[in-house]
């Protein structure tokens, strides 16, 4: 999930914390546990430090490690013991606090399509169930008007019993949503081999990718309705172009095809610059591919000259970060 969603929930956790007689009394163990909430309900996405090593590194990184089951165990032991230190309260008065608020942003990341690497080191593959949207303003509204409510009126043991009750049956719902948007496609496309889902921001809106005997199809379906969005020749990599064997080492690109399930890819030439761009068809929004790996190289020199890979929403913007001339 977003940030915000995140913190959201820890804010809601801090208030629920209340029910707990010695943390209402004391306003600087509700403060200890508050920051506790909120730091572990963050926590697990402190990988994002890996963007400042470049876009591949935190590509291989984001959701990986940090939400894995040694790391399941280890965020929750550093945070109640450096904030205990903090706030001069033992750290096991804030322990359970933090596991509950590592352990609710690692499970309700499966939601997304993005999904994480949930069960690192023991299986190193992705999870990710296509339920929920990365940001969902329904639940994002959910928790903040929750909690805004609890600040006026202090009625914890009314309002989030009614909030976990109206998230769990919104979770029930969705996948209900989502697994119908899968038995629509696969009628519309009765001899698809495998199908990849991702949730759109509005009211049952799904995006679906399939692959099919020698094209890739791309559609969406808002509430049981096929619109259909592109189709793709099934590609294999460029095996025996000569430059290709120099790009296919490129970081990005291999961090790219290491996280991508589904894709295509254009080559193009000008000015013996050679440009080779991989489109994940997964993801669809406001009209574009935004997931992406570009590596562009001298077809003299057989030099890379520039390449990026991460999420972009305009062309422009790409040429920006490829910082040469676009072809």
């Amino acid at each position: 999930m977003d940030t915000g969603t995140h913190i959201g929930m820890g804010l809601c956790l801090a208030a629920i914390s209340t029910l707990e007689p010695d943390i209402a009394a004391s306003a600087t163990l509700f403060a200890a546990v508050t920051t506790t909430a909120l730091v572990g309900s963050h926590a697990p996405d402190f990988d994002t430090v890996f963007k400042f090593k470049g876009n591949s590194a935190y590509l291989r990184q984001h959701r990986g490690k940090s939400h894995g089951l040694i790391a399941l165990i280890a965020w929750p032991l550093l945070l109640s013991i450096v904030i205990g230190a903090l706030f001069g309260v033992p750290p096991t008065s804030l322990w359970l606090m933090a596991q509950i608020a590592v352990a609710l942003h690692v499970f309700v990341d499966l939601f997304n399509a993005y999904g994480t690497q949930a069960l690192h080191p023991f299986k190193k593959t992705w999870i990710g169930w296509g339920v929920i949207n990365t940001f969902d303003p329904y639940l994002f509204t959910m928790y903040y008007g929750a909690f805004g409510i609890w600040l006026l009126t202090r009625a914890t043991i009314v309002i989030f019993p009614i909030l976990i009750a109206i998230v769990i049956i919104y979770y029930a719902v969705q996948f209900k949503l989502r697994n119908d948007a899968l038995a629509t496609a696969a009628r519309y496309y009765g001899g698809a081999h495998k199908l990849f889902i991702s949730p759109g921001m509005k009211w049952d809106e799904w995006h679906v990718a399939a692959r099919l005997r020698n094209e890739y199809a791309v559609v969406k379906i808002n509430s049981g309705t096929v619109v259909e969005c592109g189709n793709f020749r099934i590609k294999n990599e460029p095996h025996g172009d000569e430059l290709y064997d120099i790009v296919k080492e490129n970081a990005d690109l291999q961090a790219f095809l290491e996280f991508s399930k589904i894709h295509t890819y254009t080559v193009s030439r000008k000015d013996g610059i050679v440009e080779y761009r991989f489109t994940n068809l997964r993801y669809f929004t406001k009209e574009v591919y935004p997931f992406v790996a570009v590596v562009r190289i001298d077809a003299t020199s057989r030099q890379i000259v520039s390449s990026y890979t991460g999420w972009v929403f305009s062309e422009r913007t790409l040429q920006k970060k490829l910082f040469v001339p676009a072809l």
